[in-house]
C-alpha cells in the first residue's frame, strides 16, 4: 500500500494486522475527525492494541498508515499518534507548564512556540488558572486534563484515549468525557477510546470496534451493533445478550424453528449461513424476554415451551433484573421495566420464557465460541 491520494483521505489505515500469533489479522480506517471506541472484555487486549498503534509494541503481522505513511517500524516519537495512559503518568515534580513544554523543547520548539502552545492548550482544557500549580497537586480531574493538554500541543494527527477515566469519580468522568466530546468535534480530532463496557463505549457517538481474543470480529454504530450483531460473540459482547444452544429443526422465510438442548422450542431470525439439521447458537437479549407464569405444561401436540426458574430478582431502579435457571442448569439474565406486574415473582418459581421471532437471532455453532 502506497502513500496514494486515497488513502490519505485517512489519518489512519490499519492493514491486514495481527496482534499474536493466535489471532485473525484485521482491516480497519478512520476518516478524518472521526471517533472510535474499542471494546472488549479484556482490557489487556484493548492496552496491547493502544500500545501497537503508539509504537510500544509491534503487531505479529501487517501494517499501520498514518496520512497515508507506512509508521509500521517507526519508533514512538517519530508517530502523530499520541497515547494517554495510565503508563504515562503526569511529571509530579513539574509544574503545570512545564510538563507540557517538556515534550516540545525535546522537539526542539522555539521558546515563543512552546509559551503560545502552553497557554493554548491549557486554555482548551480549562487549565489556565493552574498554569503554575504543580502536577502532583492537581485533582485527579485536573491531572486528566493535563494528560490531554500534553497531548494536544503536539498537534496528532490520531489521539488515543486508554485509561482517561480509570482514576475519576463518576462526575469527574462524567466532565472528562464531555470535555474529550467538545474538544474532538471543536478541533476536528481523529479519535481512539479504550472502553470498559458498553456505557462506556457508546458516549463519543461513532463507530465501535468489537475485539475479541485479539481479532476484530465487528465494527458498526451502536444500533447495527444492537440489532444485527455478525455473530453471536458480537451479541454477547455488546448486546449482552443470552447465548442458547440448539438444534435448527427448520427455515421459512428467514425464521428459524429451533430445539433448544434445555428444552423447549423456539423461534430467531437465521443467519445467512444457518442450515437445517445444524447445532446453532441462539442469541436473545435479556430485555426482549417475556415471562408468562401460566400453562407451563404443553400438550403433544403443541410446542415443548422454554421454562426457566427465577433464581434471584434485583431492583437495580432503572429495571427489574432476574437471574434465571434453565432445565440443563445453565444459567441466563431476563430484565423488564419497573412497571409491569410481576405478580408470582419469588425465588424458585417458575416461569416459561417467550419472544417474537424477530427479536432473537441464530447463528451456526463455531468451535471459536
Amino acid at each position: 500500500m502506497s502513500a496514494s491520494s486515497r488513502d490519505r483521505k485517512f489519518p489512519l489505515a490499519i492493514e491486514a494486522l495481527a496482534l499474536s500469533e493466535a489471532a485473525a489479522p484485521f482491516s480497519l480506517r478512520l476518516g478524518q475527525g472521526e471517533a472510535l471506541s474499542l471494546l472488549s472484555e479484556d482490557a489487556q487486549s484493548l492496552s496491547l492494541f493502544c500500545d501497537v498503534l503508539a509504537g510500544f509494541a509491534s503487531p505479529t503481522c501487517g501494517k499501520i498508515f498514518i496520512d497515508g505513511q507506512d509508521i509500521t517500524s517507526e519508533p514512538p516519537e517519530h508517530r502523530a499518534i499520541v497515547l494517554i495512559s495510565p503508563r504515562d503518568p503526569v511529571f509530579g515534580h513539574l509544574d503545570v507548564a512545564a510538563n507540557i513544554a517538556l515534550a516540545l523543547r525535546a522537539k526542539g520548539a522555539a521558546a515563543q512556540l512552546i509559551d503560545a502552545t502552553v497557554k493554548k492548550t491549557l486554555a482548551l482544557v480549562g487549565l489556565d488558572a493552574q498554569i503554575g500549580h504543580r502536577a502532583d497537586l492537581l485533582t485527579p480531574e485536573q491531572a486528566a486534563r493535563l494528560k490531554l493538554a500534553r497531548a494536544l500541543a503536539g498537534a496528532p494527527s490520531v489521539l488515543v484515549l486508554d485509561g482517561l477515566l480509570n482514576e475519576l469519580d463518576l462526575r469527574a468522568a462524567s466532565k472528562t468525557r464531555d470535555l474529550v466530546t467538545r474538544l474532538q468535534r471543536a478541533l476536528g480530532l481523529t479519535l481512539i477510546h479504550a472502553a470498559s463496557s458498553r456505557e462506556d463505549a457508546l458516549w463519543l457517538g461513532g463507530r465501535i470496534a468489537l475485539l475479541d481474543r485479539h481479532a476484530l470480529i465487528q465494527c458498526a454504530d451502536a444500533a447495527t451493533l444492537m440489532e444485527r450483531p455478525s455473530d453471536a460473540r458480537s451479541a454477547s459482547l455488546f448486546g449482552e445478550a443470552n447465548l442458547l444452544t440448539g438444534r435448527v429443526l427448520e427455515i421459512e422465510d428467514d425464521v428459524a424453528r429451533i430445539h433448544l438442548a434445555c428444552g423447549g422450542v423456539v423461534e430467531a431470525m437465521a443467519d445467512a449461513e444457518l442450515a437445517v439439521d445444524a447445532l446453532c447458537i441462539l442469541c436473545i437479549r435479556p430485555d426482549r424476554m417475556t415471562p408468562l407464569f401460566a400453562a407451563l405444561t404443553a400438550s403433544d401436540d403443541e410446542t415443548p415451551p422454554l421454562v426457566a426458574t427465577i433464581q434471584s430478582v434485583l431492583h437495580t431502579g432503572e429495571h427489574i433484573r432476574f437471574r434465571l435457571r434453565l432445565a440443563d442448569g445453565g444459567e441466563i439474565e431476563m430484565r423488564r421495566p419497573l412497571l409491569q406486574p410481576m405478580r408470582g415473582v419469588t425465588q424458585g418459581a417458575l416461569l416459561q420464557l417467550a419472544w417474537q421471532a424477530s427479536q432473537a437471532v441464530a447463528f451456526p455453532m463455531k468451535d471459536d465460541l
